[in-house]
Protein backbone atom coordinates (compact mmCIF):
# COMPACT_ATOMS: atom_id res chain seq x y z
CA UNK A 1 0.00 0.00 0.00
CA UNK A 2 1.51 3.28 -1.22
CA UNK A 3 1.71 6.12 2.12
CA UNK A 4 1.82 9.05 2.47
CA UNK A 5 4.40 11.59 3.11
CA UNK A 6 4.33 13.56 6.74
CA UNK A 7 4.03 16.32 5.36
CA UNK A 8 1.03 15.23 2.35
CA UNK A 9 -0.29 14.35 5.90
CA UNK A 10 -0.48 17.54 7.07
CA UNK A 11 -1.60 19.17 4.12
CA UNK A 12 -4.83 16.65 3.74
CA UNK A 13 -5.38 17.32 7.95
CA UNK A 14 -5.73 21.04 7.04
CA UNK A 15 -7.86 20.49 3.80
CA UNK A 16 -10.22 18.86 6.24
CA UNK A 17 -10.30 20.97 8.78
CA UNK A 18 -10.75 23.84 6.69
CA UNK A 19 -13.65 22.07 4.68
CA UNK A 20 -15.73 21.01 8.46
CA UNK A 21 -15.05 24.75 9.53
CA UNK A 22 -16.61 25.85 6.26
CA UNK A 23 -19.46 23.67 7.15
CA UNK A 24 -20.18 24.79 10.81
CA UNK A 25 -23.11 27.04 11.69
CA UNK A 26 -23.52 30.47 11.87
CA UNK A 27 -25.62 30.30 15.24
CA UNK A 28 -22.50 29.76 18.01
CA UNK A 29 -23.21 28.97 21.54
CA UNK A 30 -22.06 31.83 23.29
CA UNK A 31 -19.36 31.47 25.98
CA UNK A 32 -18.10 33.43 29.28
CA UNK A 33 -15.35 33.09 31.31
CA UNK A 34 -16.25 30.75 34.16
CA UNK A 35 -14.71 31.08 37.90
CA UNK A 36 -12.27 28.15 37.14
CA UNK A 37 -10.57 29.83 34.00
CA UNK A 38 -12.62 28.12 31.18
CA UNK A 39 -15.50 29.17 29.10
CA UNK A 40 -18.96 27.92 30.35
CA UNK A 41 -21.98 27.84 27.75
CA UNK A 42 -24.76 29.95 27.98
CA UNK A 43 -28.52 29.72 27.54
CA UNK A 44 -28.60 31.37 24.21
CA UNK A 45 -26.97 31.78 21.06
CA UNK A 46 -24.74 34.42 19.05
CA UNK A 47 -25.06 34.74 15.74
CA UNK A 48 -24.55 37.58 12.98
CA UNK A 49 -25.75 40.02 11.67
CA UNK A 50 -26.48 38.54 7.97
CA UNK A 51 -28.40 35.34 9.98
CA UNK A 52 -30.26 37.63 12.13
CA UNK A 53 -31.49 39.40 8.98
CA UNK A 54 -32.65 36.10 7.37
CA UNK A 55 -34.60 35.38 10.93
CA UNK A 56 -36.08 38.55 10.46
CA UNK A 57 -37.37 37.68 7.22
CA UNK A 58 -39.05 34.39 8.43
CA UNK A 59 -42.88 34.06 9.25
CA UNK A 60 -42.66 32.80 12.80
CA UNK A 61 -43.63 34.92 15.12
CA UNK A 62 -40.43 36.87 15.69
CA UNK A 63 -39.76 40.10 17.43
CA UNK A 64 -36.78 41.94 17.83
CA UNK A 65 -35.53 43.33 20.83
CA UNK A 66 -33.80 46.53 21.52
CA UNK A 67 -32.22 46.77 24.46
CA UNK A 68 -30.73 50.20 24.80
CA UNK A 69 -31.74 53.43 26.13
CA UNK A 70 -35.05 55.51 25.05
CA UNK A 71 -33.55 57.85 23.84
CA UNK A 72 -30.87 55.67 21.48
CA UNK A 73 -33.70 54.26 20.90
CA UNK A 74 -35.64 57.65 19.58
CA UNK A 75 -32.53 58.36 17.27
CA UNK A 76 -32.67 55.36 15.09
CA UNK A 77 -33.45 51.69 15.63
CA UNK A 78 -33.87 48.74 13.26
CA UNK A 79 -37.19 48.35 11.65
CA UNK A 80 -40.18 46.39 13.45
CA UNK A 81 -37.87 46.46 16.78
CA UNK A 82 -39.39 47.28 20.47
CA UNK A 83 -37.46 48.67 23.10
CA UNK A 84 -36.86 47.06 26.44
CA UNK A 85 -33.86 48.64 27.97
CA UNK A 86 -31.72 46.70 29.28
CA UNK A 87 -31.66 48.23 33.14
CA UNK A 88 -35.05 47.25 33.12
CA UNK A 89 -34.97 43.35 32.78
CA UNK A 90 -34.71 42.44 36.39
CA UNK A 91 -36.45 39.18 37.33
CA UNK A 92 -39.96 39.58 36.77
CA UNK A 93 -40.09 38.52 32.70
CA UNK A 94 -41.20 41.81 30.13
CA UNK A 95 -44.97 41.71 29.21
CA UNK A 96 -44.09 42.49 26.08
CA UNK A 97 -42.64 38.69 25.70
CA UNK A 98 -44.88 36.92 26.92
CA UNK A 99 -44.08 33.57 24.81
CA UNK A 100 -41.07 31.40 26.38
CA UNK A 101 -40.71 29.92 23.66
CA UNK A 102 -41.01 32.83 20.65
CA UNK A 103 -38.11 33.11 18.80
CA UNK A 104 -36.38 36.40 20.45
CA UNK A 105 -33.35 38.32 18.48
CA UNK A 106 -32.03 40.52 20.83
CA UNK A 107 -29.42 43.88 20.29
CA UNK A 108 -27.97 46.90 21.05
CA UNK A 109 -24.84 49.54 20.38
CA UNK A 110 -22.34 47.48 20.21
CA UNK A 111 -22.83 43.82 21.74
CA UNK A 112 -22.37 44.52 25.45
CA UNK A 113 -25.71 45.00 26.68
CA UNK A 114 -27.41 42.58 24.26
CA UNK A 115 -25.25 39.91 26.00
CA UNK A 116 -26.16 41.08 29.63
CA UNK A 117 -30.09 40.90 28.22
CA UNK A 118 -29.99 37.74 26.36
CA UNK A 119 -28.52 35.88 29.13
CA UNK A 120 -30.79 37.59 31.93
CA UNK A 121 -33.95 36.36 29.60
CA UNK A 122 -32.53 32.75 29.32
CA UNK A 123 -32.23 32.79 33.43
CA UNK A 124 -35.89 33.57 33.41
CA UNK A 125 -36.91 30.70 31.03
CA UNK A 126 -37.03 32.42 27.66
CA UNK A 127 -35.52 29.03 25.40
CA UNK A 128 -35.32 31.16 21.78
CA UNK A 129 -32.81 33.34 22.20
CA UNK A 130 -30.43 35.07 19.49
CA UNK A 131 -27.96 37.76 20.42
CA UNK A 132 -26.72 39.59 17.20
CA UNK A 133 -24.43 42.05 18.12
CA UNK A 134 -24.59 46.14 18.35
CA UNK A 135 -26.26 48.16 16.08
CA UNK A 136 -23.13 50.06 14.82
CA UNK A 137 -22.30 47.48 12.95
CA UNK A 138 -26.02 47.22 11.00
CA UNK A 139 -25.56 47.74 7.37
CA UNK A 140 -29.58 47.17 7.10
CA UNK A 141 -32.34 49.75 7.34
CA UNK A 142 -32.60 51.99 10.26
CA UNK A 143 -35.66 53.63 11.08
CA UNK A 144 -34.78 57.63 11.92
CA UNK A 145 -38.38 58.65 12.58
CA UNK A 146 -41.60 57.59 14.17
CA UNK A 147 -44.10 60.31 13.78
CA UNK A 148 -46.98 59.32 16.49
CA UNK A 149 -50.75 60.10 16.09
CA UNK A 150 -53.29 61.71 18.39
CA UNK A 151 -56.50 61.39 18.95
CA UNK A 152 -59.11 63.60 21.27
CA UNK A 153 -62.65 63.14 22.58
CA UNK A 154 -64.55 65.31 25.07
CA UNK A 155 -66.17 64.35 28.53
CA UNK A 156 -66.62 65.84 32.22
CA UNK A 157 -66.86 64.62 35.72
CA UNK A 158 -69.81 63.15 37.05
CA UNK A 159 -71.14 60.63 33.90
CA UNK A 160 -68.65 62.18 30.75
CA UNK A 161 -68.12 59.64 28.31
CA UNK A 162 -64.97 57.02 29.14
CA UNK A 163 -63.25 55.76 26.68
CA UNK A 164 -61.85 52.68 25.64
CA UNK A 165 -59.75 51.77 22.84
CA UNK A 166 -60.50 47.70 20.67
CA UNK A 167 -57.48 46.85 17.88
CA UNK A 168 -57.81 44.40 15.29
CA UNK A 169 -54.12 43.98 15.41
CA UNK A 170 -51.64 45.16 18.09
CA UNK A 171 -49.43 47.65 15.18
CA UNK A 172 -49.86 50.35 17.76
CA UNK A 173 -49.39 51.11 21.45
CA UNK A 174 -51.32 54.19 23.29
CA UNK A 175 -51.07 56.11 26.21
CA UNK A 176 -54.14 57.67 27.50
CA UNK A 177 -54.31 61.60 29.28
CA UNK A 178 -56.75 64.00 30.61
CA UNK A 179 -56.63 67.43 30.85
CA UNK A 180 -59.22 69.90 32.30
CA UNK A 181 -59.65 73.30 30.27
CA UNK A 182 -59.88 74.81 33.88
CA UNK A 183 -57.38 75.18 36.85
CA UNK A 184 -59.93 75.12 39.65
CA UNK A 185 -61.95 71.59 37.91
CA UNK A 186 -61.69 70.55 41.51
CA UNK A 187 -63.92 73.39 42.33
CA UNK A 188 -66.25 72.80 39.45
CA UNK A 189 -69.31 70.41 38.88
CA UNK A 190 -69.26 68.75 35.69
CA UNK A 191 -65.81 70.07 34.84
CA UNK A 192 -65.00 69.67 31.60
CA UNK A 193 -62.14 67.77 30.26
CA UNK A 194 -60.33 65.99 26.73
CA UNK A 195 -59.80 62.76 26.60
CA UNK A 196 -56.32 62.11 24.69
CA UNK A 197 -55.03 59.15 22.95
CA UNK A 198 -51.48 59.30 21.36
CA UNK A 199 -50.54 56.53 19.39
CA UNK A 200 -47.15 55.10 18.19
CA UNK A 201 -46.25 52.28 15.64
CA UNK A 202 -44.99 49.07 17.14
CA UNK A 203 -44.46 47.33 13.73
CA UNK A 204 -46.14 47.67 9.96
CA UNK A 205 -49.46 46.94 9.02
CA UNK A 206 -52.63 48.59 8.49
CA UNK A 207 -55.81 47.32 10.90
CA UNK A 208 -59.41 49.04 12.22
CA UNK A 209 -59.90 50.34 15.49
CA UNK A 210 -63.10 50.89 17.70
CA UNK A 211 -63.00 53.80 20.23
CA UNK A 212 -65.53 52.59 22.14
CA UNK A 213 -67.50 55.86 24.27
CA UNK A 214 -69.70 55.19 27.34
CA UNK A 215 -71.84 57.33 29.74
CA UNK A 216 -74.11 56.09 32.55
CA UNK A 217 -76.51 59.57 31.26
CA UNK A 218 -74.73 60.39 27.49
CA UNK A 219 -75.31 57.66 25.57
CA UNK A 220 -73.12 55.07 23.67
CA UNK A 221 -70.87 55.32 20.72
CA UNK A 222 -68.77 53.71 18.77
CA UNK A 223 -66.00 55.79 16.78
CA UNK A 224 -64.21 53.12 13.65
CA UNK A 225 -61.09 54.36 12.77
CA UNK A 226 -58.50 52.73 10.21
CA UNK A 227 -55.12 52.59 11.49
CA UNK A 228 -51.96 52.22 9.41
CA UNK A 229 -48.07 52.01 10.22
CA UNK A 230 -45.51 52.46 7.62
CA UNK A 231 -42.21 50.71 7.38
CA UNK A 232 -40.82 53.94 9.69
CA UNK A 233 -43.28 53.46 12.06
CA UNK A 234 -45.21 56.59 11.20
CA UNK A 235 -48.93 56.62 12.30
CA UNK A 236 -51.97 57.63 10.40
CA UNK A 237 -55.34 57.41 11.67
CA UNK A 238 -58.36 57.91 9.94
CA UNK A 239 -62.26 57.95 10.92
CA UNK A 240 -64.36 55.32 8.96
CA UNK A 241 -67.15 56.26 7.14
CA UNK A 242 -70.67 53.79 7.04
CA UNK A 243 -69.57 53.69 3.42
CA UNK A 244 -65.89 52.87 4.03
CA UNK A 245 -67.49 49.98 6.31
CA UNK A 246 -69.86 48.65 3.73
CA UNK A 247 -72.75 49.46 6.28
CA UNK A 248 -70.71 45.98 7.91
CA UNK A 249 -70.80 47.58 11.50
CA UNK A 250 -70.48 44.73 14.10
CA UNK A 251 -72.17 45.20 17.65
CA UNK A 252 -69.60 45.04 20.15
CA UNK A 253 -70.51 43.65 23.54
CA UNK A 254 -69.07 46.65 26.53
CA UNK A 255 -69.18 44.60 30.04
CA UNK A 256 -70.75 46.82 32.61
CA UNK A 257 -69.76 46.61 36.03
CA UNK A 258 -71.57 48.60 38.59
CA UNK A 259 -70.47 48.92 41.90
CA UNK A 260 -72.10 50.90 44.78
CA UNK A 261 -70.25 54.01 44.24
CA UNK A 262 -69.21 53.79 40.50
CA UNK A 263 -69.79 51.88 37.09
CA UNK A 264 -67.25 50.85 35.08
CA UNK A 265 -67.07 49.82 31.30
CA UNK A 266 -64.57 46.99 30.89
CA UNK A 267 -63.50 45.86 27.12
CA UNK A 268 -64.04 42.06 27.09
CA UNK A 269 -61.24 40.01 26.00
CA UNK A 270 -60.76 37.95 22.16
CA UNK A 271 -61.14 34.45 23.33
CA UNK A 272 -64.32 31.43 24.10
CA UNK A 273 -64.40 32.29 28.00
CA UNK A 274 -65.37 35.89 27.28
CA UNK A 275 -67.68 35.23 24.60
CA UNK A 276 -69.53 32.67 26.62
CA UNK A 277 -69.48 35.36 29.46
CA UNK A 278 -70.82 37.86 27.19
CA UNK A 279 -73.44 35.30 25.69
CA UNK A 280 -75.07 34.52 29.25
CA UNK A 281 -74.55 38.13 30.12
CA UNK A 282 -77.29 39.38 27.22
CA UNK A 283 -79.75 37.05 28.57
CA UNK A 284 -79.69 38.14 32.06
CA UNK A 285 -77.54 40.52 34.97
CA UNK A 286 -76.34 38.97 37.68
CA UNK A 287 -74.78 40.64 41.24
CA UNK A 288 -72.07 38.78 42.07
CA UNK A 289 -71.08 38.98 46.12
CA UNK A 290 -67.28 39.53 46.55
CA UNK A 291 -64.79 39.68 49.11
CA UNK A 292 -61.06 40.70 49.52
CA UNK A 293 -58.70 38.33 49.11
CA UNK A 294 -54.32 38.71 49.39
CA UNK A 295 -54.79 42.28 49.63
CA UNK A 296 -54.41 42.48 45.17
CA UNK A 297 -58.76 41.50 44.45
CA UNK A 298 -61.93 41.55 44.94
CA UNK A 299 -63.58 37.61 44.40
CA UNK A 300 -67.26 36.21 44.24
CA UNK A 301 -68.41 33.18 42.71
CA UNK A 302 -70.57 33.27 39.70
CA UNK A 303 -73.86 31.69 39.38
CA UNK A 304 -72.47 29.21 36.69
CA UNK A 305 -69.44 27.80 35.31
CA UNK A 306 -67.41 29.00 32.09
CA UNK A 307 -65.02 27.55 29.93
CA UNK A 308 -61.67 28.01 30.62
CA UNK A 309 -58.70 29.59 28.91
CA UNK A 310 -56.13 29.84 31.49
CA UNK A 311 -52.08 30.90 31.04
CA UNK A 312 -49.78 32.49 33.44
CA UNK A 313 -50.50 36.48 33.53
CA UNK A 314 -49.33 39.02 35.60
CA UNK A 315 -52.85 41.21 36.42
CA UNK A 316 -52.78 44.83 36.54
CA UNK A 317 -55.37 47.42 38.48
CA UNK A 318 -58.82 46.89 36.33
CA UNK A 319 -58.04 43.23 34.90
CA UNK A 320 -61.27 41.17 35.34
CA UNK A 321 -60.45 37.40 35.86
CA UNK A 322 -61.84 34.41 35.56
CA UNK A 323 -60.57 31.95 38.16
CA UNK A 324 -61.42 28.35 38.26
CA UNK A 325 -63.94 28.38 35.57
CA UNK A 326 -66.52 30.13 38.14
CA UNK A 327 -65.37 33.07 40.41
CA UNK A 328 -64.81 36.43 38.97
CA UNK A 329 -62.18 38.76 40.26
CA UNK A 330 -61.61 42.40 39.76
CA UNK A 331 -57.89 43.24 40.46
CA UNK A 332 -56.78 46.32 42.07
CA UNK A 333 -53.35 45.26 42.30
CA UNK A 334 -50.85 42.82 40.61
CA UNK A 335 -50.47 38.92 41.38
CA UNK A 336 -49.02 36.32 38.77
CA UNK A 337 -51.10 32.87 38.44
CA UNK A 338 -52.61 30.95 35.79
CA UNK A 339 -55.99 31.90 34.83
CA UNK A 340 -58.36 33.00 32.31
CA UNK A 341 -58.80 36.97 31.52
CA UNK A 342 -62.20 38.03 30.66
CA UNK A 343 -61.85 41.70 30.10
CA UNK A 344 -59.93 45.19 31.56
CA UNK A 345 -60.98 47.99 32.80
CA UNK A 346 -59.19 51.26 30.82
CA UNK A 347 -57.44 53.94 32.32
CA UNK A 348 -58.25 53.25 36.15
CA UNK A 349 -55.74 53.32 39.34
CA UNK A 350 -55.54 50.77 42.05
CA UNK A 351 -57.03 54.18 44.18
CA UNK A 352 -59.98 54.23 41.99
CA UNK A 353 -60.83 50.67 42.38
CA UNK A 354 -60.29 50.22 46.51
CA UNK A 355 -62.53 53.55 46.27
CA UNK A 356 -65.38 52.27 44.63
CA UNK A 357 -64.98 48.85 45.97
CA UNK A 358 -65.01 49.63 49.54
CA UNK A 359 -63.17 47.48 52.11
CA UNK A 360 -64.99 44.52 53.03
CA UNK A 361 -67.78 42.65 51.18
CA UNK A 362 -69.33 44.43 48.43
CA UNK A 363 -72.27 43.24 46.05
CA UNK A 364 -71.13 43.65 42.06
CA UNK A 365 -73.49 44.00 38.89
CA UNK A 366 -72.43 42.46 36.11
CA UNK A 367 -74.15 43.34 32.55
CA UNK A 368 -73.35 44.09 28.94
CA UNK A 369 -74.35 46.59 26.43
CA UNK A 370 -74.37 46.22 23.08
CA UNK A 371 -73.10 49.46 20.80
CA UNK A 372 -75.57 49.81 17.92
Amino acid sequence: MKTLSPMKKLIAILMIALFLTGCASTETPAQQPSDSGGMTKLSYLQIDQETAKQKMEADDGHVIVDVRRQDEYDAGHIPGAILIPNESIITERPEELPDLNQVILIYCRSGNRSKQAAQKLADMGYVNLYEFGGIIDWTGDIVTGNEKATLSFDSFDGGGPEYSILLGEDIVSYEQQREYSSPDHEDLDGASYDVTFTFAGLKPGETTMTVQQRSPIAGNMDHIYSVKVDPNLNVTIEALTTEDLDMAVVSVPTLVIETPKKTFYAALEDNSSAREFAEKLSAEVIEVEMHDYGSFEKVGSLPWSLERNDESITTEPGDVILYQGNQITIYYDQNTWNFTKLATIGNVTKEELLDALGEGNVTVTFWVEWSE
